[in-house]
């Protein structure tokens, strides 16, 4: 049984759309299984939250943000975990904007 759940905002989405259409350019397989790879781990998340690390001086309402590292860390998963709720912020290809590795 799942112990958290997940909330995905605005940003989140069109971030995911945005990697995804990028990554289309090239291959529209590579896309499709890129967007199942992402579902799949944020969705991940519903059990394990805290097995990634924080960044680094990244908080939200005080609160850390955590990176999970996906498509042999190509891109991060950007979050918070809050009580029972997990809300993910972003979705970043870090080959794009790799400045927040360096917070």
């Amino acid at each position: 049984m799942d112990k958290y759940n997940v909330s995905i905002t605005q940003r989140a989405y069109s971030d995911i759309l945005e990697c995804v259409l990028f990554v289309n350019n090239v291959s529209q397989q590579v896309a499709k299984d890129l967007y199942k790879e992402i579902i799949f781990s944020i969705d991940s998340l519903k059990k394990c939250p805290n097995a990634f690390p924080n960044v680094d001086g990244l908080t939200i309402g005080g609160i850390p943000i955590k990176r999970m590292p996906i498509h042999l860390g190509r891109y991060l998963i950007l979050y918070k975990v809050e009580s029972n709720l997990v809300t993910i912020y972003d979705v970043i290809d870090s080959r794009k904007d790799n400045s927040i590795l360096k917070l």
